[in-house]
């Protein structure tokens, strides 16, 4: 078997081999094709370090990539590869010697893609230290995305505006979901699951009439699916709620989906919450934060105009797609206010749940420039009697601070964009 060349990683450092099986012999390709790589043998494999690779002749190679850390290499030739590489002035496309090298964009017009390898060799332990995998753009907003300011004034002469965001959610059977008991794991679980499903038949109902009571506007994201419930579309379209989307059910997200598969599930989402409300949602949450780096494009792209997946600020802020111009706003969705965060987390009773929200809002007033903060809140948490009932204290004393203004996230939007 003839060897035209080998590899050998040097270092600490893994390295990413694309090695595609020899062509130049098979006799159910045409001549053309003989030339070329074949993709379905084409394959990546990843070498630890201090390990190496012979090439036999004829098998489809480029160097040694980074498996996220820096790679080095010996590399071996044959005399005959040695002196057709040193015949070339650059690197270029070439037929000479024991040397056949191709540029691929030129004959394919498509793009081989492999599994991202830097979880992988991190899991098997083959580089010392974690590697920075920046999957959301260089400024952390999705692929593409880059952050632009918003122009102070449109607070209207509120310091804080408060968006209570109600999370209207159901889960695949079977597939769990919070847990107020969570040593509870049988199968069929009812405890659990009863608790869930409390919150969708009761505390919805108790939420819009909280809201209702205390003249307190408020945002409802809703998973497509529990729109299909009647008593649960009947609810959201008397409750006077701007209603948004999230997502088609809680159990699945947007995380590990193809572009098409992601596309595809914003437009099932929104054509589904339109067809049972009778409107199409401009808010956005992503059930469990599960995104891609492609999300916020798509969520633009799809007609979205207020997007609550990002967490890091108290002011609103857009995220413009830099290729299209396409611009969203993103009013954080605060993780210090949210009931799962100090109910399901901390173990907060009723009274100091809703305390600690009016004591984020409270102090945020305090301080200059316009804020916004949205409480996230859940059918089956903030939706029990206790807490509505601590919630609704709160609420009228906040309701009552001129600085502090209760909005929808489409609200937010509208004073944003208006011209000043």
């Amino acid at each position: 078997m003839e060897m035209t060349q080998g590899f050998i990683l040097v270092g600490k450092n893994p390295g990413l081999f694309v090695l595609g099986e020899p062509t130049h012999d098979r006799m159910d390709l045409d001549e053309k094709h003989r030339a070329l790589p074949d993709p379905a043998t084409t394959k990546a494999y990843i070498l630890p370090p201090g390990q190496g690779i012979i090439i036999k002749k004829g098998t489809w190679h480029d160097f040694p990539v980074s498996c996220g850390p820096p790679v080095s290499a010996f590399i071996l030739n044959t005399e005959e590869v040695v002196e057709a590489l040193a015949s070339m002035p650059a690197a270029a496309p070439m037929n000479h010697g024991d040397c056949f090298k191709l540029r691929l964009s030129e004959h394919w017009d498509f793009t081989l893609k492999f599994p991202d390898p830097r979880p992988f060799v991190q899991k098997l332990g083959l580089v010392p230290t974690p590697i920075a995998q920046p999957l959301m753009g260089p400024d952390g907003y999705g692929a593409g995305m880059r952050r632009a300011e918003v122009a102070s004034g449109w607070g209207n002469g509120a310091r804080v505006l408060v968006v209570p965001v109600v999370n209207v959610e159901v889960f695949t059977p079977g597939c769990g979901g919070p847990a107020i008991q969570p040593h509870l794991q049988s199968v069929p679980e009812l405890a659990n699951k009863g608790w869930r499903d409390y919150g969708n038949r009761r505390g919805l109902q108790r939420l819009s009439h909280m809201f209702k009571e205390l003249g307190i506007p408020a945002t409802a994201v809703i998973n497509s699916e529990a729109a299909q419930l009647d008593y649960m579309a009947e609810a959201l379209k008397s409750s006077g709620w701007e209603l948004g989307a999230h997502g088609v059910n809680n159990s699945s997200g947007n995380a590990k989906m193809t572009r098409a598969e992601e596309e595809a599930h914003f437009k099932h989402c929104l054509d589904g919450l339109q067809g049972s409300l009778g409107a199409r949602p401009a808010t956005w949450l992503t059930p469990g934060f599960s995104v891609t780096e492609r999300t916020p494009e798509i969520a633009a792209k799809s007609g979205i105009k207020t997007f609550l997946d990002f967490v890091d600020d108290d002011v609103p802020y857009d995220i413009v797609h830099t290729e299209s111009g396409a611009r969203t706003l993103c009013l954080p969705y605060c993780m210090e206010t949210n009931d799962f965060s100090l109910v399901l987390t901390k173990n907060f009773d009723a009274r100091q749940y809703a305390r600690a929200i009016e004591d984020h809002v409270r102090q945020l007033a305090k301080e200059p420039g316009e804020k916004v903060v949205c409480l996230g809140m859940h059918t089956f948490v903030a939706g029990t009697p206790a807490r509505v009932l601590a919630l609704t204290e709160a609420f009228g004393r906040l309701k009552a601070c001129p600085e502090v203004r209760f909005a929808t996230a489409a609200q937010v939007h509208d004073a944003v964009r208006k011209p000043r």
